[in-house]
């Protein structure tokens, strides 16, 4: 009885699931800033990659209906990071006074009308370079936020360092009814609503490698009630809050690098070199 109850549970708990809304978040990269595409890219060393997040609102089976985005605070993650280089983006300020860029190729940083708040020109967003479980990554947070997704105090207003994800780029936008004229243009899409950009020059280093670009889920807004990882949409134009909730699904990028031409060349006259020696 007691195994019964418990596939009782479980399939209500799956059935639960299933019809909970999704935000869908996908990275796509360009090599300029035009033609965006998702899933793994080949380049060279030294290639100049661009890179942008992108959410829409999958309802599930649900009824619920967005009238906009209202709020998600993720950390961008490049994994196998080397010797790269991340290009200069908007690193602080809001909406109205240059924190934010337009979706221009060129202009990297939170997207308008998509940031509505911070960060602070005292704690801005910044690249950390740091080392987990082996492997190198970039991540974009602000500059106090030196701990790695999902560590720090648990507990506390806070939740020190980067549990609560409180630290990561904040992307949102300010409800219907409190837009003003001096407040760039409500947004009401809900689905390919590009949140941010950056852009990455990879190094000369001819080493095969591949670099995936996510956003863990563990350094996104936390739910203080429940505990989830989700984003926040608008309801209705006179929701000032979003009260919408959707956990998050993220279909991450990658670019795999491989020497140039010449370098397969050289590589290749090596090999046979070395063949030759050995007879």
């Amino acid at each position: 009885m007691k195994n019964i109850i418990a596939s009782i549970v479980a399939a209500a708990g799956i059935a639960s699931m299933a019809s909970a809304q999704i935000t869908q978040m996908d990275v796509e990269t360009s090599l300029d800033g035009v033609n965006w595409a998702g899933g793994n890219r080949a380049v060279n060393p030294g290639t100049t990659v661009q890179f942008r997040y992108k959410v829409s609102f999958n309802a599930n089976g649900t009824t619920a209906t967005p009238t906009g985005f209202a709020s998600l605070t993720f950390q961008p993650t490049v994994s196998n990071w080397g010797t790269d280089t991340l290009a200069a983006f908007a690193t602080s300020g809001n909406n109205t006074n240059g924190g934010a860029v337009t979706e221009a190729s060129g202009q990297f940083g939170r997207i308008i009308p998509f940031a509505s708040t911070g960060a602070t020109t005292s704690d801005p967003y910044r690249g950390h370079v740091q080392t987990v479980s082996g492997t190198q990554f970039l991540r974009i947070a602000r500059t106090t936020i030196t701990n790695w997704v999902g560590q720090g105090l648990t507990s506390g207003t806070s939740a020190a360092n980067n549990f609560n994800g409180a630290g990561g780029l904040a992307t949102v936008q300010k409800g219907f009814s409190l837009v003003t004229t001096a407040d760039p243009a409500f947004n009401p899409a809900i689905a390919n609503v590009v949140l941010a950009k950056f852009s990455l020059t990879l190094s000369a280093d001819g080493a095969a490698r591949t670099l995936v670009i996510s956003a863990p889920t563990e350094g996104m807004s936390r739910n203080s009630t429940t505990g989830a990882r989700e984003a926040s949409w608008f309801s209705s134009n006179t929701d000032n809050f979003g009260s919408i909730k959707a956990a998050v699904s993220v279909a991450d990028a990658s670019l795999t690098v491989v020497p140039a031409p010449g370098a397969m060349a050289l590589l290749g006259m090596g090999g046979l070199l070395v063949a030759r020696r050995r007879r």
